[in-house]
């Protein structure tokens, strides 16, 4: 069971449905009309009343050092809808789909759905996350298996053969001069890679194969996914979760425009 970039969010129909979009936007078929045809959809996870990520990308001051995330679940919780804000069109469109966009509350998404222009409201049929700018120019990983006894030390060969076949990062050994990590675990990630002293020290089931991409300075994950497939399918799940990951990214990269060209000028006399 692949659990992508959020746990029970039907990741691989989202990123076909955001494909076909693409292709269909590039000619021309994309529809933009009341309740007709499918979107693309660029933006943050926020709450209707918008006070905690901010239009234009300017932060709130946020109650209790919460971070955007926590600060969007709360308000839904006390009655607030999430809402996917464009930062570009200065818009909060309200989402019609309340359950899965917790999973990504306070993070940059695409989603692929519909819009009730009258409503100002999305029908979501997909949404991944929308990957930063130094996931897309990152160009060296470190691969990291944190707390990986049994099954799980299968995931670092499994890794290396799989970025390998793929080309496109160099696989360097200390990932403080990484770009990205690529950390894998029987664990959840807690967000503590750089702080903490060691590694994972919790207790280690192999049912779920974890991978988080972290950037080494702060140690946050960029992108997570995971597969429950046993201790015998580590390998297994280790290159499907890579197979997700380039996935989305390929997908991201599609999804931009490349800058027009410039005006052609009048040769000189």
């Amino acid at each position: 069971m692949s659990h992508g970039s959020a746990p029970g969010f039907k990741i691989g129909r989202a990123i076909t449905g955001i494909a076909a979009c693409v292709l269909l936007s590039a000619l021309g078929l994309c529809a933009q009309d009341d309740h007709q045809g499918e979107q693309m959809f660029r933006g943050k996870i926020t709450d209707s009343s918008n006070t905690c990520p901010g239009l234009g990308g300017q932060a709130a001051i946020l109650d209790r050092g919460e971070t955007p995330a926590q600060c969007t679940i709360a308000k839904v919780k006390k009655g607030a809808k999430y809402a996917l804000l464009d930062p570009d069109a200065k818009t909060v469109y309200l989402l019609e789909d309340q359950k899965a966009p917790e999973a990504f509350a306070g993070q940059d998404v695409i989603i692929i759905g519909t819009l009730d222009k009258p409503k100002n409201t999305i029908h979501v049929d997909g949404m991944v996350r929308s990957f930063p700018a130094k996931v897309m120019k990152a160009k060296t990983v470190a691969i990291v298996c944190d707390a990986c006894p049994r099954g799980m030390a299968a995931a670092r060969l499994a890794a290396f053969e799989r970025l390998a076949l793929w080309g496109r990062f160099n696989v360097i050994p200390d990932p403080r001069k990484a770009d990205l990590i690529f950390l894998f675990s029987a664990n959840p990630y807690l967000g503590d890679y750089v702080t903490r002293d060691g590694p994972d020290k919790r207790p280690v089931a192999v049912d779920i194969t974890y991978m988080d991409v972290l950037d080494p300075t702060t140690g946050a994950s960029l992108w997570s996914g995971s597969q429950e497939l046993g201790s015998w399918f580590v390998a297994r799940a280790t290159k499907d979760l890579i197979d997700d990951f380039r996935e989305q990214l390929a997908l991201q990269e599609s999804s931009v425009e490349p800058p027009s060209p410039p005006d052609k000028q009048p040769a000189p006399q």
